[in-house]
């Protein structure tokens, strides 16, 4: 079988437990490793490669929660199944949100076990479509090809990168990726959702403050930026910040250093910028809701991250993917995908992109109540038959985009507002169909 004898290690801070754990794993053909001391873990991880980790949540030393976020980031490729008792379930949801591809409950049952581990090797042993040179990817798709070239030149050189796609494109997933190709040692990898910092904690969150700097600061506080020192901080929805906050971020950005709240010594920035938008910047700026010479200073080296309505051949890729993960997640006994459901996706817009996707098969296989997973457990609007189309979609995408440049008096950044798409979208269609002779 695919998943025999396969690496596989077992932690836990109970000596006895993870003898347990892996009594039952050898059981089952797997090489296994038990260690009781979370901090050692990720030198076994480097040194022994295993493909697997039964992982318990509650440690003393590293959580298995802070242990997850730090695996899935310096080692994407390994799997993670938490082991937890009934009374930590939230935060195995919560692990599994954060990368894990399932939760044990102990004591763990043999055929349980069994089970999830069986799913999990099934599930990404030979993954048909799994870029197998980029841990994390599933993709067919040779559009990602100039996106892998320039994330692999980015990371290597070590500069600062935005990446821009519509929402559920994977975003943080690229910048994840660049760090972990960087050359250089890394440190960690510091993702922020800046349009979740308030504007009065904003220089105290990024920059970090000194202790009794202001009221309520009670200790000396790091800062995103110092915890990402010689590491990657993405900060996610940079579209989203105030002018205010806009003015003190191109500062730091163009001097390289930055002073924490309360103090008056400069720190420098040693660490790799990575941020990212699903918002049309040039529009906004047009608008005079961001910083045109900060667009400037973010987007010397960008990535446009292609929708999944362009990635021909991914629908099917990844809907099997989701399917086998969240069949093991939920324990459900179901053998295939129907191929209607799989015609049906591949026509589908996504304007979710990968996580609508996702979101659509989880849900559907914990509807199904058969062995075959039908369009019955979608949504309606999914699969409603809908009204005659021009059967020319070449000359229907050409009068779509033409109409929306004469209404938009050639501004390509209104016309990609208008027909909904990214403006470095828009402008990959209209080199496309002038290469193959249309006019526009």
């Amino acid at each position: 079988m695919v998943n025999e004898n396969k690496k596989i290690l077992v932690v836990d801070d109970e000596l006895s437990v993870a003898t347990a754990h892996r009594a039952l794993l050898e059981k089952l053909g797997h090489s296994v490793i038990a260690e009781t001391d979370s901090r050692r873990v990720l030198n076994i991880l480097k040194d022994v490669q295993p493909h697997l980790v039964l992982l318990d949540i509650e440690m003393p030393f590293l959580t298995g929660l802070d242990l997850l976020q730090k695996i899935k980031v310096s080692f994407p490729q390994t799997g993670v199944i938490m082991a937890t008792v009934v009374n930590d379930i939230q935060k195995a949801v919560r692990a599994i949100k954060d990368g894990a591809f399932n939760y044990l409950l102990k004591p763990l049952s043999e055929h349980r076990l069994s089970q999830v581990v069986n799913s999990y090797f099934q599930t990404h042993d030979g993954q048909e479509g799994t870029v197998t040179e980029y841990p994390g990817f599933i993709t067919k798709s040779p559009v990602f090809t100039e996106v892998f070239r320039r994330i692999r030149s980015f990371a290597q050189a070590g500069v600062d990168v935005f990446i821009e796609g519509e929402t559920g494109t994977g975003k943080d997933l690229v910048a994840q990726l660049i760090h972990n190709l960087a050359a250089s040692p890394k440190g960690q990898y510091v993702p922020v959702n800046v349009a979740s910092v308030s504007a009065q904690l904003f220089e105290s969150e990024l920059f970090g403050h000194k202790r009794g700097s202001f009221t309520g600061a009670l200790s000396d506080h790091e800062g995103y930026f110092g915890l990402a020192s010689k590491g990657s901080l993405f900060l996610d929805e940079i579209g989203e910040i105030s002018l205010d906050q806009q003015a003190k971020l191109l500062r730091v950005l163009q001097s390289r250093d930055y002073r924490r709240v309360g103090e008056t010594e400069s720190r420098k920035l040693d660490s790799r910028v990575i941020s990212a938008t699903n918002k049309d910047l040039l529009a906004e700026i047009e608008q005079k809701r961001f910083r045109g010479d900060l667009y400037y200073r973010l987007t010397s080296h960008t990535l446009v991250l292609p929708p999944l309505r362009e990635r021909k051949g991914d629908v099917e890729a990844l809907s099997n993917y989701f399917f086998k993960k969240y069949r093991s997640q939920y324990g459900r006994p179901l053998e295939s995908i129907s191929p209607d459901v799989i015609e049906v996706l591949n026509d589908y817009s996504f304007p979710g992109n990968v996580r609508e996707l996702e979101g659509l098969i989880s849900c559907a296989v914990l509807l199904e109540q058969n062995p075959c997973l039908s369009l019955e457990s979608f949504p309606r609007a999914i699969h409603q038959k809908q009204a005659p189309v021009e059967l020319d979609l070449k000359s229907a995408k050409v009068r779509s985009i033409t109409r929306a440049l004469d209404s938009c008096s050639n501004n390509q950044t209104k016309a990609a507002k208008l027909l909904g798409v990214a403006r470095g979208t828009l402008n990959r269609w209209i080199q496309e169909l002038r290469s193959e002779g249309h006019t526009l």
